[in-house]
């Protein structure tokens, strides 16, 4: 931890909605309506989440499909990244994230895939009742209006579909006072409430998920460091930069949107709403660390990170070579808490004849594997400017080496061959080009804003995804496992009828001592060929199959020999709360569980999968450390126009919260950006 940084600064408006985790956004959600019954809370969920934005201002989700897609892992089902990266997806990303919320209101909910569309159901009053936020409907099982009336669940619209279309007045009218506002108005203006039915009573196609369809692993909080900001804008910051998502095959990578003609659906246009004008945000993370100080450096002094280095201090420090016959590396550090976009690099760079090289490449897996990002040879003295790999170019936008990542490291490699005066580097400055949800930010209006400056100084967390194919990579140690690839998808299944087996070894990269460990993953009991389709969210044929009992568990320890705890392990047993047991399954569990109560002092944490006659994927862990006191400023300013005129407010904060006051005056005001900055001392 560098003396100064900030851990996690947040500004809030007292009863506004608060995204940073899903129980305070079901809490916000839930005190913003006043509701206080199950029912109550699970229609201001469902409402809160309409795609339309007529129904709920300022509209916090909306409706695109494939655009919030991110690789190895496919289609995003992390509620963290679904509410703060994205705020929009389809019914299959919609669908498990009202679960997770409904459950963070202590509402148990489940998630159905009716072959062509995802809905969820909430559990209050004794049963299960469908909500469905991404066609704006739920509908009562009685006709004699919708106050207090029971509301309909899956099974019942199974059974009697007869329960929807006898709501119907006319193919594009419904009977008056029998539904509520709004009840599914697309369907509906295009004569279609019959086909909406027929998903529900066309049974055999019908599967439910009976386990957790969402993860809740990735959370939305940051480190400033000194030298460090962080720019949010309500709008895109051009209306061409967004995060494009690209799919791979197995063979060759493509872009993932798809162009609708008919619908004036086109990828250039970026992921904005197709009803109204609410558009996606982006920011920009801009870091210059201090080259004269090594805690500003990647804390891994090994081969191939941060060696050889001599170090000046004047300025804001210099880099070079200290064994001119050796080449010198020095690695940086970038964590986002959103999708990145791209990287770009400046510096003062010297090197003094053509032998000489400045080489920045970037890695997304902790420097097993590195991209050239560009290279200054010399003779050259002056500014220098980088930018991250283009790995490839569509009609729409460009792949590159960080894109669709969630942080990067970047080394520079000096290399003098000629003898001469050392090739040096200084006034290094690292930007990062991110895409948010800017309906999670405190929108400023006409007058007086009351907002609240906090930090969370209890801890910090490091992330780390596992690309199953890679698995090996990042493993201490397996047994018996491998990747099953087909077409560009695939999971971890036992070579054999055995147990298959993996072992990762959480730390943080100075080792300092954990306070507790987060992990998770995708377990999935394979039945009938049926396994996740990564490009859709939805059921694909697979050619695993398995015969025997179905066995998987989670475990850790502080020892790779053991012994381990268990965290979790597979049951095939449901929870069917007192109602009727259903046959068409999905046993395809997300799983998370965090560890706090850990032996003081531990620097590694082992965490052990297992899996017999199943398969596993999106393995998921996070190490968690204690930081030291903080102790340095930020720097907050909120800008925005009125008038015509650009305006700011800026507020200087220690490591204590507090309340603060924006007074923007009369007149309507157009929110223009969001900036946090930890100033170097």
């Amino acid at each position: 931890m560098l003396p100064g940084q900030i851990n996690f600064p947040r500004i809030t408006r007292p009863g506004g909605i608060d995204s940073s985790s899903l129980p305070t956004l079901a809490a916000s959600i839930c005190a913003r309506a006043n509701a206080q019954t199950p029912r109550e809370k699970a229609e201001a969920i469902w409402r809160f989440f309409l795609t339309d934005g007529r129904y709920v201002p300022p509209g916090f989700w909306y409706h695109i499909a494939w655009w919030a897609y991110e690789e190895p892992g496919g289609e995003v089902l992390d509620a963290g990244k679904l509410l703060n990266s994205y705020g929009f997806g389809l019914c299959y990303q919609i669908a498990p994230l009202l679960q997770g919320v409904f459950e963070a209101a202590g509402l148990p909910a489940r998630v159905w895939f009716l072959t062509g569309h995802t809905v969820t159901e909430v559990f209050y009053d004794g049963a299960y009742h469908y909500y469905d936020s991404d066609m704006l409907g739920y509908t009562p099982v009685t006709d004699n209006g919708f106050r207090g009336a029971p509301v309909a669940s899956v099974r019942q619209l199974e059974k009697d579909p007869g329960i929807m279309l006898r709501k119907l007045k006319s193919p594009t009218e419904t009977k008056p006072g029998v539904v509520d506002n709004p009840w599914y108005p697309a369907d509906l203006h295009d004569r279609a409430i019959g086909g909406l039915a027929e998903l529900f009573s066309t049974v055999e196609d019908n599967w439910l998920f009976p386990d957790s369809r969402f993860t809740d692993f990735h959370v939305p909080s940051f480190v400033l460091r000194p030298g460090e900001k962080i720019v949010r804008y309500y709008q895109p910051e051009a209306k061409e930069l967004f995060y494009l998502p690209f799919k791979s095959d197995g063979d060759r990578w493509k872009e993932r949107p798809r162009e609708v003609a008919r619908y004036r659906i086109f990828t250039r246009d970026g992921p904005r709403s197709q009803r109204d004008n609410r558009m996606w945000g982006t920011g920009r993370m801009e870091y210059a660390p201090a080259l004269g100080n090594l805690e500003s450096f990647y804390p891994v002094f090994a081969e191939g990170f941060n060696q050889n280095l001599q170090i000046g201090r004047e300025g804001g420090g210099r880099l070079q070579a200290e064994d001119r016959e050796r080449p010198a590396a020095a690695v940086f550090e970038v964590s986002c808490p959103w999708v990145l976009i791209n990287a770009e690099f400046a510096m003062n760079a010297f090197a003094g004849s053509g032998d000489d090289s400045i080489l920045l490449e970037t890695s997304t897996d902790n420097g097993r594997h590195w991209v050239e990002a560009g290279r200054v040879r010399g003779p050259h003295h002056g500014e220098a400017r980088l930018a991250a790999a283009v790995l490839d170019r569509s009609v729409s936008g460009t792949r590159t080496a960080v894109s669709g990542t969630y942080g990067y490291l970047l080394r520079i490699t000096l290399t003098d061959n000629s003898g001469l005066t050392p090739p040096s580097v200084n006034g290094l400055r690292i930007v990062s080009r991110f895409q948010y949800n800017p309906r999670t930010l405190p929108a400023l209006e006409a007058g007086a804003n009351q907002l609240m400056y906090s930090t969370n100084p209890d801890e910090l967390r490091r992330e780390t995804a596992v690309n199953a194919r890679d698995f090996d990579a990042v493993a201490l140690h397996a047994r018996n496992i491998r990747y099953l690839a087909e077409a560009g998808q695939g999971f971890l299944v036992p070579d054999s009828g055995e147990t298959g087996e993996v072992v990762f070894d959480v730390k943080v990269p100075d080792e300092t001592p954990l306070t507790g460990i987060q992990a998770g993953g995708q377990f999935l009991d394979i039945r009938d060929h049926l396994a996740p389709d990564k490009y859709t969210a939805e059921v694909r044929k697979t050619a695993y199959s398995a015969d025997g009992p179905r066995v998987a568990s989670l475990a850790f320890a502080t020892s790779p020999e053991g012994p381990y705890q268990g965290l979790w392990s597979y049951s095939e047993e449901v929870n069917w709360r007192g109602t009727e047991q259903i046959g068409r399954l999905l046993r395809w569990p997300e799983v998370d569980r965090t560890v706090r109560s850990l032996p003081a002092g531990s620097r590694h944490v082992y965490l052990r999968y297992q899996v017999r006659n199943m398969g596993l994927d999106s393995i998921r862990f996070a190490a968690l450390t204690a930081p030291k006191p903080p102790s340095g400023k930020l720097i907050v300013r909120h800008e925005w126009k009125q008038n015509g005129v650009v305006k700011q407010h800026s507020e200087v904060f220690g490591a204590a919260g507090r309340s603060y006051t924006v007074e923007t005056g009369s007149g309507p005001i157009e929110n223009v950006s969001l900036t946090m900055e930890c100033p170097r001392e």
